[in-house]
């Protein structure tokens, strides 16, 4: 087989190449799980405050300010009326992941 000066160039091109797409998809990778954390932590502090509203009507505990530890997450509500028809809410998860969000129960 006769030699040339184009395999090696080519050869560490296409390596090159190689490497940029392995990198490129593993940091879009990386980006789509953080992604989908974040999506799971809002929808689980979602979900555990409108439980936590359910438990506090069946108790009829509601009030214009309230502070519960509800499996794991600190909520922490005012209410933005007097009819207690809206609350200003702050839920901290287990993991650290805080949420404030308006809700009406």
């Amino acid at each position: 087989m006769k030699t040339n000066a184009f395999t090696l160039p080519f050869t560490i091109f296409i390596a090159l190449i190689s490497i940029l797409i392995v990198t490129g998809t593993a940091s879009i990778f990386k980006t789509q799980i953080q992604y989908e954390k974040m999506i799971q932590n809002y929808y689980l502090a979602s979900t555990k405050l409108n439980l936590a509203f359910i438990e506090i009507k069946e108790t009829s505990s509601l009030s214009h300010q309230f502070k519960i530890n509800f499996k794991g997450a600190k909520i922490d509500c005012q209410a933005t009326d007097n009819q207690l028809t809206e609350f200003n809410c702050q839920i901290t998860l287990e993991n650290g992941y805080t949420l404030a969000k308006t809700t009406s129960p």
